[in-house]
């Protein structure tokens, strides 16, 4: 099978804090984003995999799950090579117990859809 397939069946979690840095992302999510290993991710800006073209979309989601949205979404993301991968994601927002916004928990699939933008 194609590197393509082997892809598609990975399920990357990626957190990231309140400002959007990497706090945490599993070796599946480094390899979605074309890392060697998920300690590469670690205190990395999440912008940084976003083409620039998609920034202000990305930053309307990254609101948009601050204020509580919980819904999947489909996104572009930017490998380290520059190449393109999409994918299927479930964000959910993270607060404290007092209510203050930690950061976003997320679940990446790479989509069998991959779109041509």
């Amino acid at each position: 099978m194609t590197t393509k397939s082997t892809l598609v069946s990975r399920q990357g979690l990626w957190i990231i804090d309140a400002q959007g840095t990497t706090v945490y992302a599993n070796e599946d999510m480094a390899k979605i984003l074309g890392e060697a290993n998920g300690a590469d991710l670690i205190g990395k800006d999440s912008f940084r995999y976003v083409f620039a073209e998609d920034v202000d979309a990305a930053r309307q989601l990254f609101d948009a799950k601050q204020a509580g949205n919980r819904s999947p979404f489909h996104f572009r993301l930017r490998r380290a090579d520059g190449s393109a991968v999409w994918a299927d994601v479930q964000g959910t927002p993270m607060h404290s117990a007092a209510g203050e916004f930690m950061g976003i928990m997320g679940s990446f699939t790479v989509s069998k859809v991959q779109k041509k933008k």
